[in-house]
């Protein structure tokens, strides 16, 4: 599958891994949360968030005088975990890891949820996700991996933008009931506390706060305030 979106979806390895140990059978009873459709494959909804998020960048870029963001993606055959590649402006999407998320069968391995926060579940934590990992790919283009951000205001600011682009959809009336919920728990079920690791990505409760930041906003301008010093 070709695209001129490029996208790069990373996620723990760990996790990714695990993702890789059984393919399960996508749910055929949800509605899409972008379009109304049903998506009835990993496939399907993994080209309806990417497509959704996409659009609402290039918007974003185009208002503010830049170039449309280059992207593509490709998605890893099953078997086989996805991997972030910085040099390529690639989203490699791993069907299996976009399944397990929406079945929940990751749900106990990521770190908040294994400590009793949140839970990842459901289409939209599969879009949270998605969205989350396209805000890394609007960093790069804004040079902002240059400038010795730490990673834990990065992913906090990329939470931030997933929630911004989640408002968007909302105001144009293509999310289901929930999946405000949905986001929200799964940013909690993320989260980590090990907060003595250089790549800690941010408690709970502050990815959480991050991705609400967004919703909450009238734009992606609001998510600054996390990489500011």
């Amino acid at each position: 599958m070709t695209s001129r979106i490029r996208i790069r979806l990373a996620a723990a390895t760990a996790l990714l891994l695990a993702a890789a140990a059984a393919w399960l059978a996508f749910g055929t009873t949800k509605a899409s949360a972008l379009d109304g459709d049903r998506a009835t494959t990993a496939d399907e909804l993994l080209t309806n968030v990417i497509t959704d998020v996409d659009t609402y960048w290039t918007k974003q870029f185009a208002d503010a005088g830049l170039p449309e963001p280059r992207v593509s993606y490709q998605w890893v055959p099953t078997g086989q975990a996805a991997e972030y590649h910085p040099d390529d402006d690639t989203i490699y999407v791993s069907e299996e890891f976009a399944t397990a998320i929406y079945n929940g069968a990751l749900d106990q391995a990521l770190p908040g949820s294994s400590q009793g926060y949140g839970s990842a579940a459901g289409d939209f934590a599969v879009a949270y996700i998605v969205a989350h990992e396209y805000g890394h790919q609007v960093q790069d283009e804004l040079g902002l991996f240059e400038r010795g951000i730490p990673t834990k205001n990065l992913e906090l600011q990329a939470d931030c933008y997933a929630g911004a682009w989640a408002k968007s959809a909302d105001q144009a009336n293509r999310l289901d009931p929930g999946d405000v919920d949905e986001a929200i728990e799964a940013a909690l079920a993320v989260g980590d506390f090990n907060t003595s690791n250089p790549g800690h990505h941010g408690t709970p409760e502050e990815r959480s706060n991050a991705w609400q930041t967004g919703f909450q906003a009238d734009g992606p301008a609001a998510c600054n305030a996390f990489i500011q010093s």
